[in-house]
């Protein structure tokens, strides 16, 4: 048989441009939420009033106000003991995140 265990942390991207993307928090923080990960990061570059809302509705535990490859490189390889190291990396890519 097969043994099914959560990830430990989820990293989100939700992209902080023009236009705010809420639905991005929640399709993917709230994933990782109902699918049992421990930590939920979410990033986002100036995030809008209403992105940090979907993320407390999430359930983000650590929200970072950092954009583009510094962003995935954060979850990806965490950062001290702030950010835990990120077990997958979710969100909608744009072409400096991809």
């Amino acid at each position: 048989g097969h043994t099914v265990t959560p990830c430990k942390a989820a990293g989100c991207y939700a992209p902080g441009g023009r236009y705010p993307l809420p639905s991005s928090v929640i399709m993917t923080a709230v994933t990782a939420r109902a699918a049992g990960c421990e930590k939920v990061v979410l990033c986002s570059p100036r995030p809008a009033p209403i992105t940090l809302a979907a993320a407390h509705i999430a359930g983000a535990d650590l929200f970072l106000t950092v954009g583009g490859a510094q962003a995935i490189a954060s979850m990806a390889y965490g950062v001290a003991d702030m950010v835990p190291s990120c077990d997958v990396i979710v969100g909608p890519g744009n072409k400096w995140v991809t």
